[in-house]
């Protein structure tokens, strides 16, 4: 094999001129082979983590296997003794080698010459020689040349660590700019794979701390076909957890296998502790750890271990953030009151969404403008005076007012908003619209008013029906008298008739008057509202018979009873009937008159259905008014005196038009008695 002058200035020469350390190992141990007259030099490695050598490189040792050489029986036991001691060691091969040494070399002796850094070893340099030779003449040279091979392999160690530190840190870098608030877990099972790749590990795997639970869960594992013997989650109470135990300690730690798993590499947990809280744990499972390498393993995966878990928690800080300002958007959105907040320029800053809905405007557009543009003179007047201020610039202020550019009655609340400039501080501006609010208030105020008036008239009629009603049954009396009379005077008869209709139908309008005021006795005892319907109809019927108005009954037998006066509701249903047949305008029709009976809500219902031309709506609202008719000869209290008996009952009732034509009457009284079954 080619050599080169063993020098001291040749080792130095090779060391100063290196570009590639695994080269330059190979041209040393050439020249130690050289200075030896070795015919064969193999410089062997000491594999991370184990204490196997395997040949580094290949060249001039193309023959050899390229497998792990010297790992049991003598040869490792040779080994072995040869780091404990430190120092270069000939053998002759046939007598004191062992078999295996001397079935690779294929020479009659060798050089055997460990490769230590730091009190460590890192590999061993082997030569074999044609004979035993004194070690004057070559044991200096192999040392010289041993000793640079160990600068030159930690040499590339250590730039192989760098690397990989740097590697490690652009993968951290990278994983925070994965440009969502929370790390996507593809993307960290992308990252755990970079890991395993960089360190040489068969597998990473993540397991976040659940605080809640305490618990450990799995997040990703980049482990080949993932790791049936660990679970998905583990409890922080389970010491024998190695996750577990591992998010106790304060810096990485390593767990190298026994027995038959001796050869599969370490195990390394990096606890990730963050600012505030415990993060999680890394587990690098199958990571080769080199000899004399640990501490700096270490060093480096915890600095990993601190970037990832500040890349994680600033994560999750920012996923808090963006959740709770999501909240106070959706809270600030889902007001029903108009939001408005202006810095102070008067320029506005954010409005919500009521108010978007309230001016058909999109948020763009309003954000930015002056205030003015949005809300009308009377608030831009109260906004720009004293009243709306407050002393110290703190107070919420409160006025109602109607704002025409807002369209409405309005309860304007101001609140000053801190801003950079404490003493012109912003505003937040809250306007509830107390428009329908002002409306019901003044109807409920006219009704109250009409209610009193009612009540003082029903008052007034019930007592001139009562001094009307005395004369009336005195004049009817002394009339009938009259007529019994045989003395009358044919001429005065027909006149007197007349008289005596008039007179009566006078009386039963002050009766229809004193019913109507509330002045009638009501005396309730349960009652079929069927049988009080039908009754009504039988007085009816004559009439209807004689208008060709045919009357259509639903009336089941399984409807409860009510209680009530049995000849009051009579008399509303009677009334309901008049209507009805008066609706028809004297042309041939029918009435549908029906029953039914909700247990839901425990009420009886009486429909009264004509098929007449109907209620226009502008009438509808007035059905009920006293006096209101549309009829030249009605009196207008037929149906209100109907809605007085109804109410009187504890029910309601009320008229709707019926499609394709005519008009529904609905009676609702409480039922007193489950239904039939």
């Amino acid at each position: 094999m080619a050599t080169e002058p063993s020098t001291p200035a040749s080792v130095a020469s090779l060391l100063a001129r290196a570009e590639h350390e695994p080269d330059l190992a190979l041209t040393l141990a050439q020249l130690a082979g050289a200075a030896a007259a070795a015919t064969r030099a193999v410089l062997l490695q000491m594999e991370a983590g184990t204490r196997r050598l395997r040949p580094l490189g290949a060249g001039a040792q193309r023959a050899m296997a390229d497998d792990v050489w010297i790992t049991t029986g003598d040869a490792s036991a040779l080994v072995t003794e040869l780091f404990a001691a430190g120092r270069i060691r000939q053998l002759r091969l046939d007598a004191e080698a062992p078999a295996e040494l001397s079935t690779r070399l294929g020479t009659p002796a060798a050089i055997l010459a460990p490769i230590i850094y730091a009190g460590h070893p890192i590999g061993l340099l082997v030569l074999g020689v044609p004979g035993v030779v004194p070690a004057l003449e070559w044991a200096a040279r192999v040392s010289e040349c041993a000793d640079a091979i160990a600068v030159t392999m930690m040499g590339a160690l250590l730039r192989h660590e760098a690397f990989r530190q740097q590697a490690l840190l652009d993968l951290v870098v990278a994983l925070g700019r994965s440009g969502s608030p929370t790390i996507p877990v593809d993307r960290f099972e992308a990252f755990c794979g970079d890991i395993a790749r960089v360190m040489g590990a068969t597998g990473v795997e993540f397991w976040q701390f659940d605080r809640q639970g305490r618990k450990m869960d799995r997040v990703v594992s980049s482990l080949p076909g993932g790791d049936e013997s660990v679970t998905t989650a583990a409890s922080l109470a389970d010491t024998a957890r190695l996750v577990g135990n591992a998010l106790r300690e304060q810096r990485p730690a390593v767990v190298r296998p026994s027995g038959a798993d001796a050869d599969r590499g370490a195990t390394v947990t990096v606890p990730m502790q963050g600012r505030r809280r415990a993060i999680g744990v890394l587990l690098l499972v199958g990571l080769r750890v080199p000899a004399g390498g640990e501490t700096r393993t270490l060093d480096v995966l915890e600095g990993l271990g601190h970037q990832l878990a500040n890349v994680i928690e600033s994560s999750n800080l920012l996923s808090d953030i963006l959740r709770t300002r999501h909240e106070l958007e959706d809270t600030f959105d889902s007001m029903r009151d108009l939001v408005i907040v202006c810095g102070s320029d008067g320029r506005i800053t954010h409005v919500n969404r009521a108010l978007i809905r309230r001016v058909n405007r999109l948020r763009t557009d309003l954000v930015g403008q002056p205030i003015t543009t949005l809300v009308g003179q009377p608030l831009i007047a109260w906004l720009t005076s004293n009243e709306a201020s407050s002393v110290d610039g703190t107070a919420t202020r409160t006025i109602e007012l109607e704002d025409p550019a807002l369209g409405g009655t309005f309860l304007i609340t101001v609140t000053p908003l801190a801003d950079k400039d404490p003493g012109q501080p912003g505003l937040v501006i809250v306007a509830r619209d107390v428009s329908e609010e002002r409306r019901l208030g003044a109807e409920r105020a006219a009704l109250r008013d009409r209610l009193a008036r009612s009540e003082a008239m029903g008052q007034l009629v019930a007592g001139i029906a009562h001094e009307l009603n005395n004369p009336l049954q005195a004049v009817l009396g002394h009339i009938e008298l009259l007529q019994r009379s045989h003395r009358l005077p044919a001429q005065l008869a027909g006149g007197l008739r007349q008289v005596y209709r008039e007179s009566d139908r006078a009386a039963r309008i002050v009766r229809n008057l004193l019913l109507l005021a509330g002045s009638g006795q009501v005396h309730k005892r349960p009652l079929s509202v069927n049988a009080a319907m039908r009754q009504a109809i039988a007085l009816r019927a004559a009439a209807l018979k004689s208008a060709r108005i045919r009357v259509i009954r639903t009336l089941p037998a399984t409807v409860p009873k009510v209680s009530g006066d049995a000849l009051l509701l009579q008399q509303a249903f009677l009334n309901l009937l008049i209507n009805a047949e008066q609706a028809l305008e004297g042309k041939p029709g029918q009435v549908e008159v029906r029953s039914s009976y909700s247990a839901k809500r425990r009420q009886v219902a009486i429909e009264v259905r004509d098929s007449g031309s109907g209620i226009s709506p502008d009438v509808l609202p007035k059905v009920f008014d006293p006096f209101f008719t549309t009829k030249e000869s009605g009196s207008g209290l037929g149906l209100a005196m109907a809605m007085r008996i109804i109410r009187e009952h504890g029910g309601e009732i009320t008229a709707t038009a019926r499609p394709g034509g005519g008009a529904v009457f609905t009676v609702t009284l409480p039922a007193t008695l489950a239904a039939k079954r």
